[in-house]
């Protein structure tokens, strides 16, 4: 009898071992599979914050780049204009002096006229290369009112009307604010004229609770979105760089022939010269 019981009871200690074996195994197997997607996410949040690092570094590089390229600019334009532009003024007022001293020699006549004309020709492009350089009028007139002559000049050189509106015309801006601000719009335009294939374009400079709205469009045959997407379009991702430098964000949408309309949007404490001048 006795022999019989251990033989009932030697397989339920069996039974017992086999399960807790299996209960053994299930728990390690979960341990581990939860220890290695402990270790995953630990791993994907140190890539997180790396590639994070890594674009802030990008970004700040770009930024510094943006600046240098601008007082780079400022330098270049300065050369042109006071060496070149002095030059060029001097030599048309040896060729007026000429024109006085020659007045009966028609063939000398002649040819000055035509020098006086390549002369004035080459002023004009001097200060036109020396604007686009450094837009000078910046500092002179300020952003809003360099936006204005921007759409103007816009009008003159490409046939295109460009409207700008504003209801900023009293705010002041820090320079760095207005550089950007002012070369996003010019870029903007630039595209317009090249690819838009539009009859109209608009400027708007807004202000719209505690940010700063530039909006461009146009009613063109719009930007694909492959084109907004594309790391080989140099000029969104610039002005993407711009706006991101001063804490903003650029969007641009395209609609087939409904045209093309750049928004960005920047803290008006990045780029406003007290808060109060705002009109």
């Amino acid at each position: 009898m006795s022999q019989r019981k251990r033989l009932v009871h030697r397989p339920k200690i069996r039974m017992k071992e086999a399960q807790a074996l299996v209960h053994a195994l299930k728990t390690h197997q979960v341990d581990a599979i939860l220890g290695e997607r402990h270790i995953m996410v630990v791993r994907l949040k140190q890539a997180e914050e790396n590639l994070k690092k890594s674009r802030d570094q990008v970004r700040a590089l770009a930024t510094s780049l943006q600046s240098i390229r601008e007082n780079e600019r400022t330098v270049i334009a300065r050369d042109i204009h006071d060496e070149l532009g002095q030059k060029l003024t001097s030599l048309e007022l040896g060729l007026s002096w000429l024109a006085q001293v020659t007045p009966k020699q028609r063939p000398v006549q002649e040819k000055i006229g035509s020098l006086s004309a390549l002369v004035t020709t080459l002023i004009q492009s001097v200060q036109r290369i020396s604007d686009a350089l450094r837009p000078g009028v910046l500092e002179e007139l300020g952003l809003v009112k360099t936006l204005k002559s921007e759409a103007r000049a816009f009008k003159e050189h490409t046939g295109i009307p460009c409207l700008f509106e504003t209801n900023m015309g009293k705010a002041k801006f820090d320079r760095p604010g207005s550089v950007a601000i002012f070369r996003i719009a010019q870029e903007a335009l630039t595209n317009i004229a090249r690819h838009a294939d539009a009859s109209r374009a608009m400027i708007a400079l807004t202000t719209r609770n505690n940010d700063l709205i530039l909006t461009v469009n146009d009613n063109g045959k719009g930007i694909a979105k492959k084109r907004v997407l594309s790391a080989h379009s140099l000029g969104i991702i610039g002005m993407r760089e711009r706006a991101l430098a001063l804490d903003g964000l650029l969007s641009l949408r395209g609609s087939t022939g409904k045209g093309t309309t750049l928004t960005v949007r920047i803290p008006l404490s990045r780029v406003l010269i007290g808060r109060d001048s705002v009109s």
